[in-house]
Formats: C-alpha cells, sequence, structure tokens
C-alpha cells in the first residue's frame, strides 16, 4: 500500500502537520479581514462583521482541511480531475453547513424551509466566494508546485553537470603502469586492473548517494594505483580513521573524498622530487562526519596547475551545496611554516 503522506492532491501541501493547520487559520483569518472591511461601515460596524466572518469562514476552512486530510488516509493517490472534485466538493459542503446554520442560530420569525428560500441569495454567494477562492488557491499550489519540481530538476542536473570525475590521465597512466608490472610483478598487476575496475564501476555508477565505504573504498584503490605509478618512496599515505566507529553505511554523494585525494596527490605529491605524506582523517563528530585530506605545499617556483586544483576545490563547493544547503561547509588552510596544506569538508549524518 503506497504511504499515506497527507495529500489527496500530488501538488497539494500536507495537510495533516500542525504548520498546515496554522497556514489554514492565518489565511482563513486574513480572508475574513477583507471580507469585514468590504461590508463595515464604520470601525464598531467593523469588529462586529471581522468576528461573525471569523467565525464562518474558519468553520468553513478548519472543518474541510480535516475533512480533506481524512480523506487523504483513504483516497491515495486519485486522479487530478478527481482529486480536485472531492476538494471542490468538501468546501461547498461546509460552506452550505455553515450557511445553513447561520441562518438558524439569526433567528427571527418564520420556518426554516422560508428562511431557506429566502435566503437563497445569501446562500449562493457564499457558495461562489468560497469555491473561487478554493480555485484560486489550487491554482497556486499548482504552479508552486511545478516551480518547486523545476528547482529540483535544474539542481539535480547542475548536479549531475557537477559530478567529479576522475581526471583523463588517470586512466591511461594507471593502464601504463599495469602494463608495466604484467610481465615483472603479474600479482601486482593483477591486483591493480581490480582496483581499477572497482574504479571505473563506480566512476560510471549513476546513483546519486553511495555509502561512505564505498567512497573510502574507492580512494584507497585510487591510492594503492597512484602508489604504483609514483612508487611508496614517493607517495606515502596516513589514514586517520577508526574504522569501526566511523557510520560506514552512511549515504553520501559519490565522489566527496577521492577528488580531494586526487587533488592532493596531483598538486601536493607529484611535484616534489622526494614525494611527501598524505594524511587522510576522517571522525564521526556526534551528528557530522568530519573529513580532511593534508598534503605538502609544492616546492617554490613550480607550476601545478593551481586553477585546475580551484575549480575542483569550487566543483565540490557547489555539489556540497546542492547536496546539503547550508548543512555542510568546506575549508581550506595553507600554512607556510609547516608548509602543509589542508582541505576539510563537515557534512550532516542523515
Amino acid at each position: 500500500m503506497p504511504a499515506f503522506n497527507g495529500k489527496i492532491l500530488s501538488y497539494l501541501p500536507n495537510l495533516c502537520v500542525p504548520q498546515a493547520l496554522l497556514r489554514t487559520v492565518l489565511a482563513a483569518e486574513f480572508l475574513a479581514i477583507i471580507l469585514a472591511l468590504t461590508v463595515a461601515s464604520d470601525l464598531s460596524d467593523f469588529f462586529v462583521k471581522l468576528g461573525l466572518h471569523s467565525l464562518f469562514v474558519q468553520w468553513v476552512a478548519l472543518a474541510s482541511t480535516f475533512t480533506l486530510c481524512l480523506i487523504g488516509r483513504v483516497i491515495v493517490n486519485p486522479e487530478i480531475a478527481r482529486a480536485t472534485s472531492i476538494v471542490l466538493g468538501v468546501v461547498a459542503l461546509f460552506t452550505l453547513l455553515a450557511s445553513v446554520l447561520g441562518l438558524v442560530l439569526a433567528g427571527g420569525q418564520g420556518d426554516l424551509l422560508d428562511k431557506l428560500a429566502a435566503s437563497g441569495l445569501f446562500i449562493i454567494k457564499n457558495l461562489v466566494i468560497a469555491l473561487v477562492i478554493t480555485l484560486v488557491l489550487l491554482r497556486y499550489f499548482y504552479i508552486h508546485n511545478q516551480w518547486e519540481a523545476t528547482v529540483e530538476s535544474d539542481s539535480a542536473a547542475k548536479y549531475d553537470a557537477l559530478q567529479a570525475r576522475m581526471r583523463p590521465h588517470f586512466l591511461f597512466n594507471s593502464l601504463n603502469t599495469i602494463a608495466h608490472l604484467v610481465h615483472k610483478e603479474p600479482k601486482r598487476a593483477e591486483d591493480a586492473l581490480l582496483d581499477l575496475a572497482d574504479i571505473m564501476r563506480l566512476t560510471l555508477d549513476k546513483r546519486s548517494r553511495i555509502s561512505l565505504r564505498e567512497e573510502l573504498e574507492l580512494t584507497l584503490a585510487y591510492l594503492r594505483m597512484e602508489g604504483l605509478r609514483l612508487g611508496e618512496r614517493r607517495l606515502h599515505v596516513k589514514l586517520d580513521m577508526d574504522r569501526n566507529s566511523l557510520p560506514m553505511d552512511m549515504d553520501i554523494p559519490p565522489f566527496l573524498l577521492q577528488p580531494l585525494v586526487e587533488n592532493a596527490v596531483y598538486h601536493g605529491i607529484q611535484p616534489r622530487q622526494d614525494g611527501g605524506l598524505l594524511t587522510v582523517s576522517l571522525y564521526d563528530a556526534g551528528g557530522r562526519l568530519d573529513v580532511a585530506v593534508t598534503n605538502p605545499l609544492p616546492p617554490a617556483g613550480v607550476s601545478t596547475h593551481s586553477k585546475g586544483n580551484h575549480i575542483a576545490q569550487e566543483n565540490l563547493v557547489n555539489r556540497l551545496r546542492l547536496a546539503y544547503g547550508d548543512r555542510a561547509n568546506l575549508k581550506i588552510q595553507k600554512n607556510a611554516n609547516t608548509q602543509q596544506y589542508r582541505v576539510s569538508f563537515s557534512i550532516p549524518k542523515e
């Protein structure tokens, strides 16, 4: 059975949450004020009319909202035409009941049927106003829903466009390294091929989220490949993490950690003749996951294509913003004394 979300129309907000109740009360009171202003002759009359209109409009609005919430529990995802008819029917029903109740409470001489016959215009006017306002609201919610869908679609498209992928040279370098190992060290060549296969599988994966475990395995496979290319004497890796305490099943956008490591290798380790130490840190900080990559600064005067580094970091900032909004942050620290370059980000655990 489909999960209940409190919506009888796909483009309506959830009518079964406290926020919907508050919005209904405020909107109904705003309408009551407008109606009272149109008929009041003076200030004292305005407050009298406001009280009567508030009672009428609030009763219709709250009763309709409550009823539509209950109907949404029974009728899940009906056709738009049918759902629209149900909404209009519910509003019309409670408007009619409120109008009749108002006539009864108003008192006066005569039979109820005579009162209804004499007050037909009053009832029709109330029904027309209620249905017109309901149609306007439905149109507003529909347009707002379409706008949200467009924004979500645009965000998804931007996210796909920003989706990090490894530099093309990595594949060629890896294949050359494997070809070099095939005859000399076939076992290492086989392991390297398996690592490369895992890397390419995740690179071609279209999922919007992967587990932290997969991201970490991807990053370590990448580091093993680069270790073969640069040599163990140049690339030293330190993993500053406790895997048992990390939320390995946590879902994250793919390629958050690996691009930082790739930048560290490409801009920090590779330009140095003697290489350097690359530190990957992951911490479970309560409700957040803290990640950091530290590498040595390149020697002075050595070009490292810093523009490409900045583009990659800006790409990551945009992807974090699209995935987490203001809940994620990224910091870049350059320490001239220790000759260390550190990029870190923090994301909420979801």
